[in-house]
């Protein structure tokens, strides 16, 4: 039998009105007739049937939120973005990308079939995707996007200082005494890659030290292969570096797994990179690292985006959590 609201009135011998409100705890109705619909509904094991609710309040308490997967660093963000969720009674509905455009509009716009109230988006469609930017551009509902932006957009996001961090491990590395510092970064169109290169080049305005074009590489592949072949070529340098930098965690690893494999490197290069795996501390080659403050960028973009949902007038907010550095 389908339990709803108005076989409920019916056993409790109430309007459905009552039962709704009883239901949602409204002070206007009388306590025991509350206790009554309470332990009817509880032996019924009655399912509030949020679809025709939705319909009345035009929510349906629930997010969409894009992701490139489910890794330490993207499951922390999604860890803080659900704290706030269950303090408010918000569902998530979850989409992975893998890191490819084209199947992030398809998971957007399956999302958008759900009617979210919301999106959350880690976004991987590049600032000159003429296509995914249009199709951003045109949505209605609140639009919140994580560890990197969209410039010139009106977008709210969370992300890190990136810059910041860049320098916060250039300097780590000249009061170590380095002059040769190597930086290996990932091709990619998005802020945040963008942002670490610029900070570690601008890194050396105001130190006594020259920055090495030659030092500043990136490869055709991807993440941790990118790491190994890009270290491969700058310890082949007649002058190679004696610190290399990783802009991304996978480019770390790349970096550590050569060392490993060439044990005669690995006690003249010193390696530092961007995010703290709970393994890092672990391998064989000490990692200095910047973290950052992942669940707490979840955090604040399920706020952001719930006090959109409320109706909250903002202004356009630009959240930059301010990094860490973990020395090894």
């Amino acid at each position: 039998m389908d339990v709803n609201l108005k076989y409920i009135a019916k056993l409790a011998n109430v309007s459905v009105s009552t039962v709704s409100r009883a239901l949602r705890n409204d002070p206007k109705v009388k306590e025991d007739t509350k206790e009554r619909i309470n332990m009817i509904a509880e032996k019924l094991n009655y399912v509030p049937n949020q679809a025709a609710k939705s319909l009345i309040t035009r929510q349906t308490k629930t997010l969409g939120l894009v992701l490139p997967n489910l890794r330490t660093f993207m499951h922390d963000i999604f860890d803080g973005i659900e704290r706030v969720c269950a303090k408010n009674d918000y569902n998530i509905l979850l989409g992975i990308s893998d890191g490819n455009p084209y199947k992030e509009m398809k998971e957007l716009k399956l999302l958008l079939e759900k009617r979210v109230d919301g999106l959350i988006l880690f976004y991987v469609g590049g600032v000159y995707n003429r296509e995914s930017l249009k199709f951003l551009s045109n949505l209605t509902l609140p639009v919140v996007l994580i560890d990197r932006y969209l410039p010139n957009s009106n977008f709210d996001f969370v992300v890190s200082n990136n810059k910041g961090g860049s320098k916060m491990l250039v300097n780590y590395l000249v009061k170590k005494g380095h002059e040769n510092i190597g930086f290996i970064y990932q091709v990619e169109d998005s802020t945040t890659i963008k942002e670490r290169l610029d900070g570690f080049t601008h890194s050396f305005l105001d130190k006594p030290i020259s920055l090495h074009p030659e030092y500043i590489v990136s490869g055709e592949t991807t993440g941790i292969e990118n790491g190994y072949r890009c270290t491969n070529k700058l310890l082949s340098l007649k002058q190679p570096p004696s610190a290399i930098i990783g802009s991304t965690g996978d480019i770390t690893l790349g970096i550590v797994k050569y060392l490993i494999e060439n044990p005669e490197m690995s006690k003249k290069v010193t390696v530092c990179g961007f995010d703290d795996f709970e393994f890092i501390s672990f391998l064989k080659i000490p990692v200095t690292t910047v973290t950052q403050q992942t669940r707490k960028m979840g955090e604040k973009a399920a706020e952001i985006i719930l006090k959109r949902i409320n109706g909250e007038v903002l202004d356009q907010q630009k959240i930059f959590l301010n990094a860490n550095l973990c020395e090894r």
